[in-house]
């Protein structure tokens, strides 16, 4: 028994490793200080399991001790089901088909001086194919201007869905927001003036659209999704990241 224990353990501490590197890849983001807490917290559990039980025991033996046991226990229940809950969803957003597509927004993302970043440039690529599939939609170009952008992420995209073949009379662009919250309500306006509340497509990547979708509903729009696809070595830590702005776009 004993065996099987360390062996399994062994194996769990192993996977969380291999999590740990991965979601530390490439950049760094809140996904990746939280991937370092969960994941290193495995891999501890892993190591000291013993000094872990006999610690337990020790409390276990006041009255205060299984009070805090029973809290912390209760605390790390709550925060796995949460995350489960929200990866759950997550995935079951990641694409949602339209019968009829009337208005597509795509969500901003960086802009490289004035040249779409790699997963900006992902999205418009995704946005393109529901354009094409639907040639009476309206787009909305949703994505104000930060640091390190000389034009805003609304006419960076404007720019290449014209250089693509999509007319100009057909995009609409959304230039002031400055997070998901804000690209959802100033597209809203947008869309209100059109006439437009359902048979919207949302594209973003596949990690946003649960979040996209909460502030949609919010703001009173029927939608469905299409996703640009993330590179896997940067999924993780993005779809970890997601975990907290979900927790915030709750509360809100």
């Amino acid at each position: 028994m004993e065996r099987t224990s360390k062996i399994i353990r062994t194996i769990i501490a192993a996977i969380a490793s291999v999590l740990l590197v991965w979601v530390s890849i490439n950049f760094f983001t809140a996904g990746t200080v939280i991937g370092w807490v969960i994941f290193g917290l495995i891999i501890a559990l892993g190591v000291f399991w013993k000094k872990f039980c006999a610690l337990v025991k020790r409390l276990w033996k006041r009255i205060w001790g299984k009070i805090a046991v029973l809290l912390v226990g209760a605390a790390v229940a709550f925060a796995v089901g949460i995350c489960v809950f929200f990866s759950v969803n997550m995935i079951s957003c990641t694409e949602n088909p339209l019968e009829k597509t009337e208005a597509v927004i795509i969500l901003g993302c960086q802009v490289r001086g004035e040249e779409p970043s790699a997963m900006l440039k992902n999205r418009l690529d995704a946005a393109l194919e529901v354009l094409r599939e639907n040639p009476a939609a309206v787009c909305i170009a949703s994505g104000g201007q930060v640091n390190g952008e000389n034009i805003s992420e609304a006419e960076c995209m404007r720019r290449y869905l014209i250089a693509n073949g999509i007319e100009d009379e057909r995009i609409f662009t959304e230039d002031k927001s400055a997070s998901t919250e804000e690209n959802l309500a100033f597209s809203s306006e947008i869309l209100e003036n059109l006439g437009i509340s359902d048979n919207i497509m949302i594209v973003t990547n596949e990690f946003h659209q649960y979040r996209a979708a909460i502030y949609a509903k919010k703001n009173g729009l029927q939608t469905g999704s299409h996703s640009a696809k993330t590179p896997v070595w940067n999924l993780l830590n993005y779809w970890v990241r997601e975990w907290g702005t979900l927790a915030i776009a709750y509360i809100k």
